[in-house]
């Protein structure tokens, strides 16, 4: 266990890049393709049961990738402007870096979905609608999510150097961890288990849409790891010692974890289709699953990172435009689908679904890659190049 000293003492300058960083996007990039890719195939209505039982599990396996974006953020951010904060400049640079492709993707996504708009109020609306709540393609939720951990990092800051100067000795940091992490299972279990539900009411139209309807999008529900990137981001050195004296309890606690969540799954299974909605990131058991699973996936991102191996420059190449990626892959992953309707040697859904998640990954950064090489090319992908610090 880390002491209070080993964990929230600030970073010195001059920083050093976090390889390990890139690498870890380029992993959390690759499981939400796959995540995606196994979306399609598996409701499916003529979907053998061994196929959708094996890509439920596959599906499982790549939850991590949302947490891990967001762990990831709260490193770098405690990592570069825990010390200093020019506010201003900082929302700024998100802005455009962040928000802007975000602005012209849901534009794209509108194009691509319904057409040319007649430009008159009631498009204005429904495109504001669509910017505000991310809805304007099933994976935009993302950056409308994250932002908030942007606009709001001064406050989050100032918490979090609030809490560290209560935390005198080991005994302390261990218990707040642990208080926030009960506090965060409690949360989760009130999500799955009354909201979820539909038990939980309210009449206020603004929490209705902050607690009910777009929860998934409220930077509350994924703040622990938010929070739990601070901690890695202001000792990161201590933060990657600990990740691999855990790599032996954390892999059978991973296992135990894995089946956990894996006979919830099973739960959901109705002629031979799985309900997907049963592995829900917003329960206490994935909750515990994917805290696992980001440290085990830390500590091999740190093992490609020292590898040096051409494993290590494709993850890197995939972490730098992991953003643009992002915003690129539904798109390209709708066309891929398209290309591979009717092909009978992909009647078995685990293949199709592996051979759709290749070509959707390659499409996506080709596509992002030479995006990166036009003028101006940011002001769609987003940053690229040097993130890993």
């Amino acid at each position: 266990m880390l002491s209070k000293n080993e964990i929230l003492r600030p970073v010195a300058a001059p920083r050093e890049r976090i390889v390990e960083l890139d690498v870890l996007r380029g992993l959390a990039f690759l499981a939400v393709v796959l995540q995606h890719a196994l979306g399609v195939y598996v409701r499916k209505a003529d979907i053998q049961i061994s196929d959708a039982v094996m890509l439920g599990m596959l599906f499982n396996f790549t939850k991590f990738a949302v947490p891990a974006f967001v762990f990831v953020t709260g490193i770098v951010l405690f990592y570069n402007y825990y010390e200093q904060l020019d506010y201003p400049k900082f929302i700024w640079k998100r802005t455009l870096e962040i928000f802007l492709p975000y602005l012209l993707w849901t534009g794209i996504y509108d194009l691509y979905y319904h057409g040319v708009p007649a430009i008159n109020h009631l498009w204005l609306k429904a495109f504001a609608r669509n910017v505000l709540f991310g809805t304007g393609a099933y994976h935009l939720w993302f950056v409308v999510m994250i932002f908030q951990f942007y606009l709001l990092y001064p406050v989050l800051l100032a918490l979090f150097k609030w809490v560290r100067s209560w935390i005198t000795t080991q005994l302390r940091f261990v218990g707040v961890i642990t208080l926030l992490a009960a506090l965060y299972i409690l949360l989760m279990w009130f999500s799955a288990g009354y909201i979820a539900g539909g038990h939980f009411q309210v009449k206020a139209y603004v929490l209705q849409l902050l607690l009910i309807k777009f929860r998934d999008r409220n930077f509350l529900f994924f703040s622990f790891y938010f929070v739990l990137g601070g901690i890695a981001g202001v000792s990161i050195s201590k933060w990657r010692d600990f990740i691999i004296r855990s790599v032996c309890w954390n892999s059978m606690a991973f296992v135990a974890l894995f089946v956990w969540i894996g006979y919830e799954l099973m739960q959901g299974l109705s002629g031979g289709r799985i309900n997907l909605n049963y592995s829900t990131s917003l329960k206490p058991s994935m909750f515990l699953y994917t805290v696992s699973e980001i440290l085990l996936v830390y500590g091999l991102s740190l093992a490609i990172a020292k590898s040096g191996s051409r494993l290590l420059g494709l993850l890197d190449f995939t972490g730098k435009y992991s953003y643009g990626a992002y915003l690129v892959h539904a798109l390209a992953l709708n066309y891929v689908n398209k290309a591979l309707t009717g092909f009978v040697p992909l009647a078995n859904y685990v293949w199709a679904s592996t051979l759709a998640f290749m070509l959707c990954t390659l499409l996506s950064l080709g596509v992002t890659g030479l995006i990166s090489r036009i003028p101006y090319g940011k002001l769609l992908i987003g940053p690229f190049g040097g993130r890993g610090k």
